[in-house]
């Protein structure tokens, strides 16, 4: 019957000389120090690489989830991200603007621009009109299409002309593209242009003013 020749690693003669040769250990960790910097010099030239391809990076803030025009900025919604600075649209807030009012609709993943936000301590409808705008409140019937906050409209003003003619229409469009800035069960808020705010306000006293929700 053979029998087997049992090797013991540690103390086979080839190991105990490698392990007791000065010069083998200096061998091994010079040969792990060179691997080492060839690692650190390959992710170095990677990170040179993409600076290089990509340029600088920024802080941007980033909507988290889509904030609808009009919502209050809450805390959580909007999160700080590292961009590349040719991707950074101008405008680009670095923090976010929590407790800020969104004057425009932000998706998610969107940076925030400092032009969606109203300026801080505007809220509701006054966060809402347009710089140079005027906002005027619409009485309106049940029958009125419906509107939300957002919507763009023309004001089409009804006026009771006992004998209606080519220079006498009993209606006339006092205001285009007006912005919905509130909507409640009797009234309906628009910002208008300044020079159509006198001719919109007249009409309403006079008249019956009516949105006419635009397409676009």
């Amino acid at each position: 019957m053979r029998t087997r020749r049992r090797v013991t690693v540690g103390r086979h003669p080839l190991i105990r000389r490698l392990r007791y040769r000065p010069v083998t250990r200096w061998f091994v960790t010079g040969m792990i120090v060179v691997v080492a910097a060839a690692f650190v010099q390959r992710t170095s030239a990677d990170a040179a690489d993409r600076r290089h391809r990509w340029g600088e990076t920024r802080v941007v803030a980033v909507a988290r989830q889509r904030i609808p025009i009009g919502a209050v900025i809450e805390a959580g919604a909007v999160t700080s991200q590292s961009w590349p600075v040719a991707l950074v649209p101008e405008g680009a807030l670095d923090s976010a603007p929590t407790g800020r009012t969104a004057i425009a609709t932000i998706e998610a993943g969107e940076a925030v621009l400092a032009g969606r936000v109203a300026p801080d301590g505007l809220h509701g409808a006054a966060a809402l009109v347009p710089a140079g705008w005027r906002a005027l409140a619409i009485p309106v019937a049940p029958t009125v299409i419906a509107l939300d906050v957002g919507d763009h409209v023309d004001l089409v003003a009804g006026f009771d002309v006992a004998e209606p003619t080519a220079d006498r229409s009993p209606s006339l469009t006092v205001a285009r593209d007006a912005l919905v800035v509130a909507v409640d069960e009797q009234r309906v808020t628009v910002a208008v242009r300044d020079d159509d705010a006198e001719r919109v306000a007249f009409a309403i006293v006079a008249g019956t003013v009516v949105p006419a929700l635009r397409s676009s």
